[in-house]
């Protein structure tokens, strides 16, 4: 699977980095050296780093643009087939190359070369600004392909397996003439078709053979040494870390209660800390807070203006006994443990609970665009179950309409075809629920009334929203906690710590399952969604509900659903006898200032009065409608 990220190029400095604040950015923002921010600014251009959303590029892009710098942002895509990421339309080059060469029928070898000072902390140029000076120095016939500021991919037609140490002479000679003489030049190659017919297929091969050229070309003999293939020996070592790297780890791994930890300390030694890492890594730990925390406009005010630290040396000293304690916490060394356990789980293919044939039959013909009306109400009609459910949510208070409504083909003329559908899906969906064995930790009927109910609430908030109207915010509504089965049939003894933990620290079920199993149960809605071949919009709404930033341009949606989410536990929480302030804490938890920023966006109005009175007209609108919420049963 491919996974798109937004690079970040370098063009010119036309301050030439005298710019005061322009080195402390793009060493916060891009995790480079100073050293190597001196030597970008001074011989552009240069990759200064990856993104994986559009809006951290956007927030990069015009700081930079405000200091006077220019940049390219370019979409590159990782593929676990190669070494680095690329260009998509650079690999749709070099693959329409190889088309070339396969009908042909000649041999055509691949040469992947990268290079790297001999001596450590020496810095080269960058490859991207040479491209011009690579390809004059090789064949007409040959293609040159610049990946990255170290990388390149050499294609040299009619160039066979004997023929290469040619090539290699005069690639080693291009790098020592162009980029600099005392460098390392790595090369692998491939040949095809011997070793395959595919780029992927020979980058697998030229990986596993590079030679590394260790003396200059002018000598009289050329040393040529084989390296081993790369072994992946990811070693967990803090004590190497820089100071910064240590802070961001802690801001971006801690969950629950260390999480909690964090935002006790005093806010302006907690600014110093947070001061020292990058501005996309301040705002992931700031769209976390609960929507009600104290430090949400003075956090807001800081990350907005880069306020200057105060005390930052002891903010560090503050921090980092926090990351000892993490590092040294048993639960924290089992939760990477705990993930892959899940994901192995997971990843089978007959691990995954199928969707019910209803849902199935609703799904496939609300999903081909030459079904007609009388094909969805045929379908609807096959289970009476469905079809008592559907007419009693349509003649219920919720609708409000003038007449009773008799049949579903009324209904779809009433209402729409893709409401009816929307709400036929979801409904058909309740034998996931009832039929769950959820081993004593939740009851099944509890937990469909409360998908219900965030159902019902998304639908009831969005009727004046009509760019929802199509993305089925009611079975979004119903879809969002699926997860929560998945996990408690299959990892019962997990999610009993899970649930035990949350109680005895007051932090979300969700922030819970972060810190026990180091994912929440959207991950798994989202697979599950996946593998039943949902649309865009249910899939990113069972996954992002409690993140709803990290769903793109389907943010908003997301964010409408945990708002849902929300609302519906609130309601149930203020209506259960003995409540306590403790889990009204908990439950605000849920409620993060990413959905705030988010729902602000649907409302311009959105505050926490905005809230207390959704809030009271929700528990008046499920009230009213309460029959609806056991349609189940």
């Amino acid at each position: 699977m491919m996974k798109t990220s937004y690079r970040v190029i370098l063009k010119k400095c036309n301050t030439r980095g005298h710019h005061v604040e322009l080195p402390r950015f793009l060493t916060k923002e891009f995790k480079l050296s100073p050293e190597k921010v001196a030597h970008f600014l001074r011989h552009p251009p240069a990759v200064l780093g990856d993104f994986n959303t559009k809006e951290n590029v956007e927030v990069a892009r015009k700081y930079l643009f405000n200091l006077d710098v220019e940049c390219d942002v370019i979409t590159v895509i990782k593929d676990k087939r190669l070494p680095f990421a690329i260009d998509p339309r650079q690999l749709k080059w070099i693959s329409k190359e190889f088309s070339k060469t396969l009908r042909a029928g000649v041999e055509t070898s691949l040469f992947y070369v990268t290079v790297k000072p001999r001596n450590k902390g020496l810095l080269l140029p960058s490859l991207l600004g040479k491209q011009d000076e690579l390809e004059n120095m090789f064949r007409f016939s040959d293609s040159v392909f610049v990946i990255d500021d170290t990388t390149f991919v050499l294609l040299g037609f009619a160039t066979d397996r004997a023929s290469c140490d040619v090539v290699f002479k005069k690639i080693v000679y291009c790098m020592e003439k162009h980029i600099q003489q005392n460098i390392l030049v790595r090369i692998g190659f491939a040949v095809i078709p011997d070793d395959g017919k595919s780029f992927y297929e020979l980058m697998t091969i030229a990986q596993n053979n590079p030679v590394d050229n260790k003396t200059s070309i002018n000598g009289d003999r050329k040393k040529k040494e084989t390296i081993s293939p790369r072994t992946n020996t990811t070693r967990q070592n803090n004590g190497s870390l820089s100071d910064s790297q240590k802070l961001t780890m802690c801001f971006n791994n801690a969950k629950g209660d260390f999480y909690n930890e964090l935002t006790a300390i005093p806010s302006d030694v907690l600014w110093d800390a947070l001061s020292s890492i990058s501005i996309s890594d301040q705002k992931k730990f700031f769209l976390q807070l609960p929507h009600d925390s104290h430090l949400t406009y003075y956090l807001a005010e800081k990350i907005k203006n880069q306020s200057a630290p105060g005390d930052i040396d002891t903010a560090k000293k503050i921090v980092c006994d926090i990351i000892s304690r993490m590092q040294l916490d048993e639960k924290l060394k089992n939760r990477q443990v705990n993930m892959e356990k899940v994901m192995l789980h997971l990843n089978r293919v007959d691990s995954i609970f199928t969707m019910p044939s209803v849902a199935m039959q609703a799904y496939s013909v609300a999903s081909d665009p030459e079904s007609t009306i009388e094909d969805i109400v045929g379908k609807i009609l096959l289970s009476p179950g469905l079809t008592i459910k559907l007419l009693k949510i349509v003649n219920s208070p919720f609708y409000g309409l003038s007449h009773k409504v008799n049949s579903i083909k009324d209904a779809v003329m009433l209402m729409g075809t893709d409401e009816v559908v929307n709400m036929a899906f979801g409904l058909s969906l309740s034998e996931s629920f009832l039929n769950a064995d959820l081993k004593g930790l939740m009851d099944p009927q509890t937990l469909w009334r409360h998908s219900m109910g965030t159902a019902l609430i998304a639908q009831y908030l969005c009727r004046d929203l009509p760019q929802f109207k199509d993305m089925g915010i009611f079975t979004a509504g119903l879809l969002h906690d699926l997860g929560k089965i998945y996990l408690i049939e299959n990892f019962s003894q997990l999610y009993t710590t899970v649930l035990s933990r949350a109680a005895e620290r007051a932090v979300s079920i969700s922030a819970g399952e972060q810190e026990t199993l180091g994912m929440d149960h959207g991950k798994i809605g989202q697979r599950i969604g996946e593998n039943w071949n949902l649309p865009d919009p249910l899939v990113h709404a069972a996954a992002f509900h409690h993140q709803p930033s990290a769903a793109g341009e389907f943010s908003l949606f997301a964010a409408m659903i945990g708002f849902s989410d929300y609302l519906s536990n609130m309601v149930t929480l203020k209506n259960s006898p003995g409540t306590d302030d403790r889990s009204i804490q908990m439950l605000n938890q849920q409620f993060k200032v990413d959905h705030m920023i988010a729902m602000k966006k649907l409302f311009s109005d959105f505050n926490t009065q905005f809230i207390e009175h959704s809030l009271a007209d929700v528990s008046a609108m499920l009230k009213e409608n309460a029959h609806l919420l056991d349609l189940a049963g």
